[in-house]
């Protein structure tokens, strides 16, 4: 991840970004974030573009890099924003940190084509086309989709690693509707904070989403250890 955020173009001298710019900039690494997201962090204090005279936000090199240790250090690090808040008014960006988030095992450490066809899909996952049928059968890969993400990937490979072990598809039906229904319950409890005419609510109702996924895959985890030390 460290190699990829030197290939990651960067605004030279005093250009500035309009907030297009840099979904676009980022888009490959983070696929998801969106205008709301980015006026929660401003409205969090968390970054602070310039604005023009007519009001359009301006994101200079040092707001993008900033940006870019945020989204990090949430994702690879799972710190709350009050923590990063913390660390920059203390560190800026400084002590190697962003490196070290960047840097972190796992998944997310790794970079992989956001944007795919069927073909290379398959190629990456390194699966056939009848694997991928079966996942769509089962309702674990859209079936309409033209294009797929890292998170399509991740679903492909687990599933692939699991049909090794004799868990096909077809068995994983009371994983997807467990899935399904955490969804549901996390929703129910973020969106009455997002409200449609105002960005920043909305960017605060998705962040409260993320963290309560990972809340919820974290009591999983904990909960799926300790069946199984019980065998």
């Amino acid at each position: 991840m460290a190699a990829s955020a030197s290939r990651r173009p960067s605004p030279t001298g005093d250009a500035r970004l309009s907030i297009g710019q840099v979904l676009e900039q980022l888009r490959d690494e983070f696929p998801d974030l969106s205008h709301s997201k980015l006026h929660y962090l401003e409205a969090e204090e968390l970054i602070s573009p310039q604005r023009t005279p007519s009001g359009y936000r301006k994101y200079s090199r040092d707001d993008v890099d900033r940006l870019v240790f945020i989204l990090r250090a949430q994702r690879d690090r799972f710190w709350p924003l009050k923590v990063i808040k913390e660390h920059l008014l203390e560190h800026g960006l400084d002590g190697g940190e962003v490196t070290s988030i960047a840097s972190r095992p796992g998944p997310s450490a790794q970079l992989h084509p956001v944007r795919m066809d069927r073909r290379q899909l398959r190629r990456e996952a390194r699966v056939e086309e009848e694997f991928l049928q079966e996942l769509e059968q089962f309702g674990m890969l859209d079936a309409s989709a033209t294009e797929y993400g890292s998170t399509d990937l991740d679903v492909v490979r687990s599933a692939q690693a699991l049909a090794e072990h004799g868990l096909h598809p077809r068995h994983l039906g009371l994983l997807r509707t467990s899935v399904q229904r955490q969804a549901h319950m996390i929703r129910s409890v973020a969106m009455p904070h997002s409200r449609p005419a105002d960005s920043a609510a909305r960017g605060g109702a998705e962040d409260l989403a993320r963290s309560l996924g990972e809340e919820m895959n974290t009591l999983h985890d904990a909960l799926l250890r300790t069946a199984l030390r019980r065998l």
